[in-house]
């Protein structure tokens, strides 16, 4: 479903990711706990194609590597579903509105699968008595989970959660974490980075080191390729009556807000910069010219410098 192959990010001078790969299936379970700066918000940006790698390949289900167009992005953003650290919910509108727009968005359901799908959802995370209030009228740990419901109202087929307790008190980041748990248990993929450890073991899931933008413990290398195969995301409720179709021609999601709009907003931030690739080492130089007559068989030399990897906001 996803895999990194020898992925390596740099911002200018700044390497934020070294040489990392790593592979996980439909429906693991995957931490990566690190310290503040190490990477993971990075690995994040990348699997969502905000951002490019300086060297290597990412792919995330039949999307492989390479800049996308806004059609498919649209496409891919439909099997992810993002949870952030600081809720990100939009204040002037209410924990209905807020769910219902990620529904919107993605341009797939008529109006009268709208609302159904949204109470579904808040019903799940244990918010449908406050589907009118507004996000500064609830707790900390309400907003998170009106931001989990944000996530899986459209049933992405990987959960992506970027320090889901970092906001959190101890109560309420065991909810979030046994939320997080039971959604995990229902067919999603669940991808979450943290950097603590108590928050990795909650989740019970694979859990991969990382430092300095490196993986420790061992080779993480991905040991299954990819499936070259269509991909559509597994049916994960029995609520959920929707059949996966092929989506190769779906029209690209109108936002009413625009394209990146509170229920899809770039990881970035943390970890953002000026990238600038890696420059190339410089051709060795040739050997002493042959006696034997005939063309020379060496090698090419390389390319060019790559293109400068820009950040998509």
């Amino acid at each position: 479903m996803i895999t990194f192959e020898q992925v390596t990010k740099r911002y200018g001078e700044r390497l934020a990711l070294d040489s990392i790969s790593w592979h996980m299936d439909e429906g693991d379970a995957l931490v990566f706990l690190g310290h503040s700066g190490a990477g993971k918000t990075t690995l994040l940006r990348l699997i969502t194609h905000e951002i490019q790698p300086t060297a290597g390949t990412v792919t995330v289900g039949t999307f492989r590597g390479g800049r996308l167009s806004r059609a498919q992005r649209a496409l891919l953003r439909r099997t992810l579903g993002i949870i952030y650290e600081d809720f990100r919910l939009l204040h002037d509108r209410t924990v209905f509105e807020n769910v219902a727009l990620a529904v919107h968005i993605t341009g797939r359901f008529g109006e009268e699968e709208v609302t159904p799908r949204v109470l579904f959802a808040l019903e799940e995370v244990g918010l449908l008595h406050k589907q009118a209030a507004f996000p500064a009228e609830l707790s900390a740990g309400e907003r998170q989970r009106a931001a989990i419901a944000r996530a899986i109202v459209n049933r992405p087929a990987v959960i992506l959660a970027d320090e889901p307790t970092g906001a959190l008190e101890k109560r309420s980041s065991r909810e979030v974490l046994s939320l997080l748990r039971r959604i995990h248990q229902e067919g999603a993929a669940l991808l979450l980075v943290t950097t603590r450890q108590d928050v990795a073991d909650a989740i019970g899931g694979r859990v991969l080191e990382i430092e300095e933008g490196r993986l420790l413990g061992g080779d993480a290398a991905a040991e299954t390729p990819p499936s070259t195969e269509a991909w559509t995301p597994p049916r994960r409720r029995a609520a959920d009556h929707e059949t996966a179709a092929p989506e190769s021609a779906a029209p690209e999601p109108v936002s009413p807000a625009g394209e990146d709009s509170a229920a899809w907003e770039p990881l970035g931030g943390r970890e953002a910069g000026d990238e600038t690739a890696a420059p190339e080492s410089a051709a060795p130089e040739g050997a002493p010219p042959s006696p034997e007559p005939g063309p020379d068989p060496a090698t090419p030399a390389p390319d060019g410098p790559d293109e400068r990897a820009t950040a998509e906001a």
